[in-house]
C-alpha cells in the first residue's frame, strides 16, 4: 500500500486537532525534517500559559524523505518520556560570566500527545531556526568581532551538554528510559560505524589504505556498546540541526537569548564522547567546507567548556570526529559530488591517527583543542 501523500496527511493531522485545546484557526506545514512532519498552529483559543501558537511533531509509520523506509509508529513515546522527564530539569549553559551575552539552552516545553494521530504538541519557537541554517547566515564569512558571538554560541553548547551528561549518568529514572530503545542505539552505531566497510569500497582510492584500522574499530566500538559500565543516556542526535535558536543577530544588549535542544527521538545508551564528537564533527564542518572561521570558534570553545578531558576521552571522541565524518557527511548530500572524497579522506586522518593515539599529529591540527584541555 502506497504511503499518503503530504496533503493526506495533513488533513489528517488538522483533524485530529479538533475540539483539543489545540485546535488551529491556521496549521502551516514546516520546512525541514526527513523523518516526520511537523506544523505551527496557530491556536483558535491561548493555552492557559498564554501560547497562541504550537509546534505539532506528527510520525507516521515510514520516514518522510523516504516513505518506501518503515519505521516503528511508536517511536515517539520514548522522545515524549523524554520531553516529560527533563522539563522539570532546568539545565542552562554557562554564558553569564563575559558580560556579553547570556544564552539559555533548555528543552521546549511539553505540552501533550494525541495518541490518535500521533501529534506531539511543544513549544513553539517564535521566528526560529536551526543552528545549522544559523550559522551559515550570520557568520559566512565572519571576521575578527564577530568571534566574541560564535564563541559564546559554542561554550554554551559545551556547558549545556557537559551538564545533562553529568545529570543523565546518575538519573536511573532517564537510564530506563533510554535503555528502551535499541533502534537508536543500533541505527546510530550503522551509520557511524558499520558503514566503514562500505565507504572503503565506495571510495577506495582515499580509504582503502584503512581498511584493516577501520575493522578494528568498529569491532572496538561493538564490543563497547556491550559493556554496559561505560554506557549512559545520552541524546544520540546532537547536532546543530536539531538546535534552535531566533534568527536574528544576537543582541548586544546582553539580553537573554533562548535555544532549544529537539528531537529527543534517538535517546539511547551509549557512551558520551557519540553527543560530543557529532556536535565537535558537524561545527568543524562549516570550517572543512564552508570556510567559515566560525566553525572553528564555536568547536574550541565548545570543547573547552565540555572540558577538561583525559586523553583517552579525547582520542575516542577524535574517533567519532573522524567516522562522523567517512559514513554520514558523505550521505547526507550536503557537499558537492567532487567534495565527498575530501570528506572521507579527512575523516580517515583523524580516525586513524586517534585510533594510534597520535599526540604529536593532533597537536598541529585544527583538532589540538581536544588535547589541550587533557586533565
Amino acid at each position: 500500500m502506497a504511503a499518503p501523500n503530504k496533503d493526506e496527511v495533513y488533513s489528517r493531522v488538522k483533524k485530529g486537532l479538533e475540539a483539543t485545546p489545540f485546535e488551529p484557526s491556521k496549521l502551516t506545514e514546516l520546512a525541514g525534517g526527513s523523518v516526520n512532519f511537523t506544523y505551527k498552529a496557530i491556536l483558535t483559543k491561548p493555552l492557559d500559559d498564554g501560547a497562541k501558537t504550537v509546534f505539532i511533531k506528527h510520525a507516521e509509520p515510514y520516514m518522510k524523505v523516504r516513505p518506501e523506509t518503515a519505521l516503528p509508529p511508536d517511536r515517539g513515546k520514548i522522545e515524549i518520556q523524554c520531553l516529560e522527564h527533563m522539563s522539570g530539569r532546568h539545565i542552562t549553559g554557562d554564558s553569564s560570566q563575559t558580560g556579553s551575552q547570556f544564552i539559555t539552552i533548555r528543552t521546549p516545553k511539553y505540552y501533550s500527545f494525541l495518541e490518535g494521530t500521533s501529534c506531539q504538541i511543544l513549544e513553539y519557537m517564535p521566528e526560529g531556526t536551526t543552528l545549522k541554517e544559523f550559522i551559515p547566515k550570520y557568520f559566512d564569512n565572519a571576521t575578527t568581532p564577530k568571534e566574541p558571538d560564535a564563541r559564546e554560541i559554542g561554550k554554551t553548547v559545551g556547558s549545556w551538554l557537559k551538564e545533562f551528561h553529568q545529570l543523565a549518568a546518575n538519573d536511573a529514572e532517564m537510564h530506563v528510559i533510554a535503555e528502551k530503545n535499541e533502534l537508536g542505539r543500533f541505527f546510530r552505531h550503522m551509520v557511524t560505524f558499520t558503514w566503514l566497510k562500505d565507504r572503503v569500497e565506495q571510495y577506495p582510492s582515499v580509504l582503502s589504505d584503512a581498511k584493516e584500522i577501520f575493522q578494528e574499530v568498529e569491532q572496538a566500538v561493538t564490543a563497547e556498546l556491550n559493556d554496559s559500565s561505560k554506557l549512559q543516556a545520552i541524546h544520540g542526535d546532537f547536532w546543530t540541526g536539531n538546535m534552535m535558536i531566533p534568527d536574528a543577530e544576537l543582541p548586544k544588549d546582553g539580553s537573554n537569548v533562548t535555544l532549544f535542544v529537539v528531537d529527543w527521538e534517538m535517546v539511547h545508551l551509549n557512551v558520551p564522547h557519540v553527543d560530543f564528537g557529532l556536535m565537535v564533527a558537524e561545527l568543524y564542518y562549516f570550517w572543512l567546507f564552508k570556510s567559515m572561521p566560525a566553525g572553528l570558534w564555536m568547536m574550541e570553545s565548545m570543547v573547552q567548556a565540555y572540558g577538561p578531558l583525559t586523553e583517552e576521552f579525547a582520542f575516542r571522541t577524535a574517533v567519532q570526529i573522524g567516522a562522523h565524518l567517512v559514513c554520514v557527511i558523505t550521505d547526507l548530500n550536503r557537499v558537492p559530488t567532487d567534495q565527498l572524497e575530501k570528506a572521507a579522506a579527512t575523516g580517515k586522518e583523524i580516525l586513524v591517527h586517534a585510533w594510534k593515539k597520535d599526540r604529536e599529529w593532533f597537536e598541529k591540527s585544527d583538532f589540538a583543542c581536544l588535547l589541550h584541555q587533557t586533565e
